[in-house]
């Protein structure tokens, strides 16, 4: 029996949400999966207020009750980040949204912490049965995590009227078979909806992630008619490779060799993309990347605005494929000043604000140059000049958060041969400027 009285069938004791759902194929194979645990279970499912059984050691026991402590904790971190987030309170008072303040402040990544927060504030405001459940410590987060992957827009309010028999069964199921009903019932819940992930242009994503060793990662998938267009494009160049390095190997007796088709399909890529660029956009310009080299006059090593690392073999090709354009830099590694006459920072100066600051100077935030505004410490309107020693590169967020009421910026003139900057919070505090490219972490003054 559940704790809720019904049988291993499933019973028919639900609530008017459940009674909805009562002949859906994602109700049957709720009760399919209650039926299946329920029959294999040897006793009642342990209350989280119950205390835990002995484990025949005392290192088996503080194992067990590490594991109970840690729960308590993350379920009142989870509290506390909701919390945090839907009041603003890192915004207020460190310039930061919740996730990039926890992402400084623990190390972690952005994208982690983000998700964490989310995660957090959805438990907290649409599942608050399975948060309860996890300070009964009757689940973990990981079960909070799986719920909210597959509880997305389209079905969270039918998988939240499903939340008390998903509790019940989490009683006496290991995690991985829950994990695995959980998500088999959303996926028939969207089915029942009339959901068609192939048809939905938000599944498109494409993702590339460099490394420090020269390697790019290229990840995503494709749906709708983005998925046969590229396919057969890149299949058909992927071909014209091949043929090509066949009749290389061919004319020089195997010296070339030919290579496999994943190496080819590469190939491919790069030639369509190359293509491409050479089609004018639709104001009549020609998209123009522009790759900065750096050269460490000390170790010889070269590296791109990212600090990956350049070999002389990518720079032969990068020399080959346009203009090598040299920014002098002084011990201190800032670039010289470009011009001070101009309204808005020009490409040069731009070029020079990427070598120095290398991203956003804000403390704790990653976001790279090209999504950064060159902002005047010394505001142009009051004449401060579009000079480099007034210029910093700033996100959009944290743009805004450098002119809200009561926050100031300024250059920090402690160390004249090292242009850097500071912040003066509504509340007093000192927030000093970080660099990507200087080893060590951002300061913070009280």
């Amino acid at each position: 029996m559940l704790p809720d009285g019904s049988g291993c069938s499933g019973g028919d004791s639900r609530s008017a949400g459940h009674d909805e759902l009562s002949n859906s194929r994602a109700a049957q194979r709720f009760d399919r999966a209650t039926g299946w645990k329920c029959a294999r279970a040897d006793e009642p499912a342990r209350s989280g207020d119950d205390p835990p059984a002995g484990e025949g050691c005392p290192e088996l026991d503080e194992l067990v009750a590490i594991h109970e402590t840690r729960r308590r904790l993350e379920h009142r971190e989870s509290a506390l980040l909701a919390e945090m987030a839907d009041r603003g309170t890192c915004d207020a008072l460190h310039g930061h949204p919740t996730g990039m303040w926890l992402a400084h402040r623990t190390r972690q990544s952005r994208a982690a912490a983000n998700r964490q927060v989310r995660t957090a504030q959805r438990l907290h405001t649409r599942y608050q049965a399975l948060a309860q459940a996890f300070e009964d410590g009757i689940v973990g987060w990981q079960h909070v995590r799986v719920f909210d992957q597959v509880a997305n827009q389209r079905i969270w309010p039918a998988m939240v009227d499903l939340l008390p028999r998903l509790i019940d069964l989490a009683k006496v199921a290991t995690f991985d078979r829950w994990a695995q009903e959980v998500r088999g019932i959303a996926e028939l819940l969207d089915q029942d909806g009339g959901y068609d992930p192939a048809r939905d242009p938000a599944n498109n994503r494409l993702s590339l992630i460099p490394t420090t060793d020269g390697v790019t990662h290229i990840s995503g998938q494709l749906v709708g008619e983005l998925a046969p267009t590229i396919t057969k494009l890149l299949e058909a160049e992927t071909d014209k490779v091949l043929t090509r390095h066949r009749s290389d190997a061919e004319r020089s007796d195997g010296e070339i060799p030919v290579p496999s088709r994943a190496q080819a399909a590469a190939e491919a890529l790069g030639e369509l993309v190359d293509r491409g660029s050479g089609v004018a956009d639709g104001e009549g310009r020609l998209p123009e990347p522009e790759i900065v080299v750096v050269y460490n006059a000390d170790t010889g090593e070269l590296t791109d605005d990212n600090d990956r690392r350049l070999s002389p073999e990518i720079m032969r090709f990068i020399i080959a494929a346009g203009l090598i354009r040299p920014a002098h830099l002084t011990r201190t590694g800032d670039p010289l000043t470009m011009g001070h006459t101009l309204r808005y920072a020009n490409r040069q100066q731009r070029r020079a604000l990427l070598l120095r600051d290398g991203g956003c100077v804000f403390p704790g935030c990653d976001r790279p140059p090209s999504w950064c505004d060159a902002h005047h410490v010394d505001c142009w309107d009051d004449n401060g000049p579009t000079d480099l020693n007034n210029l910093a590169l700033l996100c959009r967020h944290h743009h805004r958060v450098t002119h809200r009421p009561g926050w100031t910026m300024s250059r920090d003139h402690d160390n004249p041969e090292q242009v850097t900057f500071r912040w003066r919070t509504p509340t007093g505090r000192l927030i000093e400027s970080q660099r990507h490219r200087l080893e060590g972490g951002p300061t913070t003054a009280a």
